[in-house]
C-alpha cells in the first residue's frame, strides 16, 4: 500500500509539472500582518486577486492583485463600516464582492439562518448589484443544504458566483472535484476561497495541491481558487527563509 501510495504521488507530481497553468484563476486568502513579499519576489506570479476576510486591507496587499473585500459577518461591526469601504475598493478598480464567511457554522464564523442571511443581503449586498459582482455566502464542504436554501430563498437576489470551501484529507482528491462540481450544478461560476488537503506529509500535500490546481485551471465553470496557506492559523505557503516563499507556496506562485 505504502509503494502504491508513493507511485501515485510521484505520478501526479510528474504530471502536473508539465502543466503551465495561465496567470488569472489563482489568489490569496490572507491575514493582515503576514509577510507576503516573497510572492513579489519571485518574478511573474499567477495571482490574481487577494482577500482577507475583512473589508479593507493593509500593507501586505500585493501591488499587481485586485482585492476583495468580504462582509464577514454580522458580529464586531463588519456591517458598519462596509459600505463606505467598499465604495472606497470600486474607486479603486475592485470589480467582485464576497458575502458572509461559512454561516452554516457557530462563531467565530458568520453564523446566521438563512432567513438572516437573506434579509442581510438584501440590505448590505444587494445595492451593489451592477456595480460589482457579487458573491453568495461561503459555505464549506458542510454546507449543501444551507446554500441550496439560500439560492432558493434569496428571489430577485443578484448573485453572480458562488463561493466555497473544502477541508479534507488530502487523499480525498475526487472527493474535492466532486464537491466542485456539485456546486457547479447550481448553474453558477464557482470560486473555492478555501481549500485545503489535510494530513500527510509536505510532498503529499504538494501532490495534492498539484492534482487539484490542474483540475480547477480546466474545469470552467471554476472562476477563482485560493488555497489556504498564508493565514495566521496555517503559513504552508511562507517560510522563514530568505526567499519566503515555502517550497509549496513557490509552486503555487509560479507554476
Amino acid at each position: 500500500m505504502a509503494t502504491f501510495k508513493l507511485l501515485a504521488v510521484a505520478a501526479i507530481t510528474s504530471m502536473v509539472h508539465a502543466t503551465n497553468h495561465p496567470p488569472g484563476k489563482r489568489g490569496l486568502g490572507s491575514n493582515d500582518g503576514l509577510d507576503l513579499s516573497g510572492f513579489e519576489s519571485v518574478g511573474p506570479i499567477k495571482m490574481g486577486w487577494q482577500y482577507n476576510w475583512d473589508s479593507d486591507i493593509g500593507g501586505n496587499k500585493l501591488s499587481s492583485v485586485e482585492y476583495v473585500p468580504m462582509l464577514h459577518s454580522l458580529h464586531d461591526g463588519h456591517e458598519n463600516v462596509w459600505a463606505d469601504r467598499v465604495n472606497k475598493w470600486l474607486d479603486r478598480g475592485t470589480g467582485h464582492l464576497l458575502g458572509f464567511n461559512e454561516p452554516e457554522q457557530p462563531l467565530p464564523q458568520a453564523a446566521m439562518s438563512v432567513a438572516d442571511a437573506v434579509h442581510a443581503w438584501r440590505i448590505h449586498m444587494e445595492p451593489f448589484a451592477g456595480r460589482a459582482k457579487l458573491g453568495a455566502p461561503s459555505v464549506s464542504n458542510d454546507g449543501w443544504d444551507w446554500i441550496t436554501q439560500f439560492m432558493d430563498q434569496c428571489q430577485g437576489c443578484h448573485i453572480d458566483f458562488i463561493p466555497i470551501h473544502w477541508y479534507n484529507p488530502f487523499l480525498l482528491v475526487h472527493d474535492f472535484e466532486n464537491w466542485v462540481n456539485r456546486i457547479c450544478g447550481l448553474g453558477k461560476p464557482v470560486w473555492i476561497t478555501e481549500f485545503k488537503g489535510l494530513g500527510g506529509s509536505s510532498q503529499d500535500e504538494l501532490a495534492f495541491l498539484q492534482q487539484a490546481m490542474a483540475f480547477l485551471e480546466s474545469n470552467a465553470c471554476v472562476q477563482r481558487y485560493a488555497y489556504f496557506g498564508t493565514a495566521n492559523n496555517d503559513k504552508c505557503l511562507l517560510s522563514n527563509e530568505q526567499s519566503r516563499l515555502s517550497e509549496l507556496g513557490h509552486h503555487y506562485a509560479v507554476d
